[in-house]
């Protein structure tokens, strides 16, 4: 994927099963788990990384329940070669890759499936705040005349909408756009299958106030992540009704009528050649912003192993090196491009169906965690692009990150030999080098994109380290399109993904194991007590009592051993050589109208 996406980072999906109460046979905690039968569940990349306001470096003590985090590494924030705009050309066509089309333009709808959909959306979408370099936010002036905290007790921000923010139709952005995503997208209406209701769902009213540019979004209770809810919005007629919004954006992003591109942001969307897979923009002649450098941003779907050539043939601008070797040796040979690197926003992990069978058990799936060497791993992915290697311990937090704890390595303390011991605890006979128990042999399938050289690498080395603990992993590499359908259906005992960061984790992350059925949760299990600390975390305003309340929550994702962290990935992009404002970054945002080519 060449790009980053700078509003929320998604995974998406829908399940339909309730939850019941069991005891777990092994902890005899309380868990939730939802009903054995198909569900639709997430897709592609996650969400995590700082607290609202806070910067992305340095760490907090430890509490005393884990180990306090290392210093960040030595990478910038933004990588990407900044400029004046009056040190870039006027014009210009951008040219990106992306693994496959948007399969729809609305990314609020469980049919949104990755970074490469919000990246399209990003050009055209109003986003009233905007991310800075170290992981806070201010307001974007081209969308908003400001944007403040009214009051905290009941809580209600104001949001003052530029007087010239037009829809490209001529239809005035107003409290009316505002009102109809608040209902779309709060879960009050099971009618709209939404990926998340996030920030949403805990507000009571949107309403005007002096007039219908001014909005004023009164909480039920508070919650610090709102600056979420401001980061994209859609007009309200693609999604006041259900059927709208799972429809009027599935081929494009429409206007009223039905058939022209509409855009509230510095590009509209020109043409959409699904055969070909090619998605053009252009400048947006209603954009009331400074004037976009670029004429022309163009987004071409190419499979993940053909990028590399595609920029060495020049054929696009920019490549995501994607921790391959082979892209990235192809990229330094390219004589008018470099590689840059940024502090990532992506956390690679292994996620565990705890549905499968074989996974059902907490000691089986800590057994198998136990198993991992998650530095060799790490290695054997980073070191072909020459990236440093950071492994993460914490499911709420990067590394060097305010509030990062080492919740994980004591999980994993006694390595092979403990976790021989608790399959055997588990019912498991492992005197032999296979364990095996009534005569069947500890299996477990792992699935991965198939034509993805890092996720191979991973899956083949977790299959020696796993067969030292006497588990059999064996792999199941499905097509590209397919694999998607797989985590949706959960078929799957173990899957290899990558948590995408953001500002904002603590609301953004409790749909991803909270509760059992949620649609965005892969592994169908989780903690009872979560509900309660993630109410009270979102709630809670002070920075450090929250800080508290969110390791709290990941000592206890841990525990579960569902989602088995493995590290922190660098960003390293090939990029143009001329291309300034544009490139790898772990928080930033672009702001789109500023890219262009050196003069």
């Amino acid at each position: 994927m060449a790009g980053h996406a700078s509003r929320w980072t998604r995974f998406f999906f829908l399940g339909d099963a309730r939850p019941t109460m069991s005891r777990h046979p092994a902890s005899g905690a309380a868990v939730a788990t939802s009903r054995p039968r198909p569900v639709r569940a997430p897709v592609a990349l996650v969400v995590l990384t700082a607290l609202t306001g806070l910067v992305a470096s340095g760490c907090l003590p430890s509490d005393g329940s884990g180990t306090p985090s290392s210093a960040a590494g030595p990478l910038p924030t933004t990588g990407w070669v900044a400029a004046d705009r009056d040190q870039l050309a006027d014009g210009g066509t951008l040219r990106l890759a992306v693994d496959a089309l948007p399969p729809t333009y609305q990314l609020g709808s469980v049919d949104s499936r990755d970074s490469d959909d919000a990246l399209v959306a990003d050009l055209f979408l109003p986003a009233f705040v905007t991310l800075t370099a170290d992981g806070g936010w201010t307001p974007d002036p081209d969308y908003a005349a400001d944007v403040r905290l009214l009051s905290t007790d009941p809580q209600v921000v104001e949001v003052q909408i530029n007087p010239a923010a037009v829809w490209s139709d001529g239809t005035p952005v107003t409290v009316a756009d505002f009102a109809a995503n608040w209902q779309a997208l709060n879960g009050s209406d099971p009618d709209y299958a939404v990926t998340s209701t996030a920030v949403w769902q805990d507000v009571e009213s949107v309403t005007a106030g002096t007039d219908e540019r001014d909005v004023l979004i009164r909480f039920a209770q508070p919650n610090a992540d709102w600056p979420v809810a401001l980061m994209s919005l859609y007009p309200a007629w693609a999604v006041d009704t259900p059927e709208r919004f799972a429809e009027a954006w599935r081929t494009g992003p429409f206007a009223a009528d039905g058939t022209t591109y509409v855009s509230g942001g510095p590009f509209v969307v020109t043409s959409i050649d699904s055969r070909a897979g090619i998605v053009a923009l252009g400048r947006n002649p209603a954009w009331w912003g400074q004037t976009p450098k670029l004429d022309t941003v163009v987004f071409t779907a190419v499979t993940r192993t053909s990028q590399g050539q595609a920029f060495a043939n020049r054929e696009i601008d920019v490549v995501n090196l994607n921790s391959d070797a082979d892209t990235y040796r192809t990229a330094q040979a390219r004589s008018d491009a470099s590689v840059l690197r940024s502090q990532g926003a992506v956390a690679r992990q292994i996620t565990l169906n705890a549905q499968a069978p074989a996974l059902s058990d907490v000691r089986v799936r800590r057994a198998f965690a136990l198993s991992l060497d998650r530095e060799v791993l790490a290695q054997a992915v980073l070191s072909g692009v020459d990236s440093p290697v950071l492994v993460q311990d914490s499911l709420l937090f990067a590394p060097g990150q305010p509030g990062y704890v080492d919740h994980m390595s004591p999980l994993l303390d006694g390595g092979v030999g403990t976790a021989r011991q608790l399959l055997t605890a588990a019912g498991y006979d492992t005197t032999g080098d296979q364990a095996t128990r009534d005569g069947q042999a500890l299996t477990v399938r792992f699935v991965i994109p198939a034509d993805v050289p890092a996720s191979s690498a991973v899956a083949q080395l977790v299959a020696q380290q796993a067969a030292r603990a006497g588990i059999t992993v064996t792999i199941d590499a499905v097509p590209y399109e397919k694999f998607f359908e797989h985590l949706e259906n959960r078929d799957f005992d173990l899957t290899y993904l990558g948590q995408v960061g953001q500002a904002f984790p603590v609301a953004s992350s409790e749909p991803l194991f909270y509760p059992a059925d949620s649609p965005m949760n892969l592994s169908g299990i989780t903690d009872a007590a979560l509900g309660d600390l993630w109410r009270t975390a979102n709630a809670e305003l002070d920075p450090d009592t929250r800080t508290d309340l969110a390791n709290q929550i990941d000592r206890r994702l841990v525990a579960l051993v569902t989602v088995i962290p493995l590290f922190s990935e660098p960003d390293a992009w090939g990029v143009t050589s001329t291309l300034r404002n544009y490139g790898p970054a772990q928080f930033q945002s672009v702001r789109w109208q500023d890219v262009g080519f050196a003069r």
